[in-house]
């Protein structure tokens, strides 16, 4: 085979190049045709959302409205005297005494249906003294329905006791919040005999709730 000479290799050479470019040049102008998206954070027309939120909480408080039975100061004449606060009569041994028919009022002011307990912070002979000293309360319903759960036959007297007495158990959901039927009414009754120690008497009622 005959040697080629130097200048066939050159136009070969030239050749080459020029095919080179050539299909240089139209890869480039096919990829200038060609659309590439470009890349955000989110996609177009996606929708955004966003969060509101909160929590609330519960209560659970019973609240006495009327929280005071006062029936002032007095003597007893003789015998005994007997003060209660749903008769609007003073007892005829009594003495100066007022009259006060209000009771007491218990509401509950909480977000849950609770049980209830009542407690006095004295006894009879604690609070009143004397011979044969008498304090008593009875529960009623102030708005009908307030209470499925009473544990209680509304208008019984009950002893004041240092020891809790339940007053609403959980049947019916015990003591209901609302604003509708809400509300007991506690009376309170003492009975006072001439030898009772003189001075000012106070006792204390304390009403404790839990959550049905």
């Amino acid at each position: 085979m005959d040697e080629i000479s130097n200048k066939t290799l050159v136009i070969l050479l030239i050749g080459a190049i020029i095919i080179s470019l050539g299909g240089t040049l139209i890869s480039l102008n096919r990829l200038a045709s060609v659309k590439i998206p470009i890349i955000t954070g989110f996609l177009p027309g996606a929708p955004e959302t966003a969060i509101v939120q909160l929590n609330i909480e519960g209560v659970v408080q019973v609240n006495f409205t009327i929280d005071t039975i006062d029936w002032g100061s007095g003597t007893i004449i003789s015998s005994y005297c007997i003060l209660n606060s749903y008769d609007a009569a003073i007892g005829t041994n009594c003495s100066d005494f007022g009259p006060n028919t209000a009771g007491l009022v218990l509401e509950n002011i909480g977000t849950f249906n609770v049980t209830l307990n009542i407690t006095m912070e004295k006894d009879a002979t604690s609070f009143i003294a004397g011979t044969n000293p008498v304090c008593q309360w009875n529960v009623s319903e102030s708005e009908p329905g307030s209470a499925p759960g009473l544990a209680l036959t509304p208008g019984d007297w009950q002893p004041c006791s240092t020891t809790p007495v339940v007053v609403c158990n959980e049947t019916g959901n015990g003591f209901l919040y609302g604003n509708s039927n809400d509300e007991l009414h506690f009376d309170v009754e003492v009975k006072i005999a001439t030898d009772a120690t003189p001075g000012s008497k106070t006792n204390v009622m304390t009403a404790t709730a839990i959550q049905v």
